[in-house]
C-alpha cells in the first residue's frame, strides 16, 4: 500500500495503516529526535510524544502536502521543546555517545566513515551552532535529507539551508 493511501486511511481511523506508517517511519524519527535532543532515551520519549501526536493530528494532514515533511517538521519541533524543558534538568550527551545503530550498520565501509567524521566535526562546532542551524545540519548531513525537504521541513528558503 502506498503512503498517500495508508495516511488517508489511517486519518480515517483505520489503526493497520497507522501502525504501519509508523513502523515505517519509527526509526528516522527515533534519530532526528536523537541528534536534535543529543540523548538516546530523551529521543525515544519525544519519538513517543510524535506518534501519539500524529494519532490525534493526522486527520489536519493536508492531502495535497508531504507526509514526510509534516511528520519530520512535528519531530523538530517537540524535539527542541523537549530540549527546552530538559535543560534545567540534565545536560545533553556529547554526540560522540549516541549509538550509531542498525543505520551505519546496513552501509557500506565508506559511509561509516563519511558519518563518523560528520558526527567528530558536528561535535567540535556544535557549540556555535544555533538551535535552526543544527537541526538544519542534522537533517542534511546526518538524516540525508535532500536541501529542499530540509527548507520545507524548517519552513524556509532553500538558499537559507545552503548557508
Amino acid at each position: 500500500m502506498n503512503e498517500t493511501d495508508l495516511v488517508r486511511k489511517a486519518a480515517d481511523g483505520d489503526l493497520d495503516a497507522f501502525t504501519i506508517l509508523v513502523t515505517r517511519r519509527r526509526e528516522r524519527v527515533f534519530w532526528i529526535a536523537c541528534h536534535v535532543v543529543g540523548d538516546a532515551e530523551l529521543a525515544r520519549d519525544v519519538a513517543q510524544d510524535v506518534f501519539l501526536r500524529l494519532f490525534k493530528v493526522i486527520r489536519r494532514f493536508r492531502k495535497d502536502g508531504r507526509f514526510d515533511a509534516w511528520l519530520y517538521r512535528m519531530t523538530v519541533h517537540l524535539a527542541i521543546d523537549t530540549l527546552r524543558r530538559e535543560r534545567a534538568h540534565r545536560q545533553a550527551a556529547p554526540l560522540s555517545e549516541v549509538p550509531e545503530g542498525a543505520r551505519e550498520a546496513a552501509s557500506s565501509p565508506g559511509e561509516g566513515v563519511r558519518m563518523r567524521e560528520v558526527r567528530r566535526v558536528f561535535s567540535v562546532h556544535l557549540a556555535r551552532l544555533g538551535r535552526k542551524q543544527r537541526t538544519a545540519f542534522v537533517l542534511r548531513e546526518i538524516e540525508g535529507l535532500t536541501t529542499a525537504e530540509v527548507a520545507e521541513i524548517l519552513e524556509t528558503t532553500e538558499s537559507t539551508v545552503r548557508n
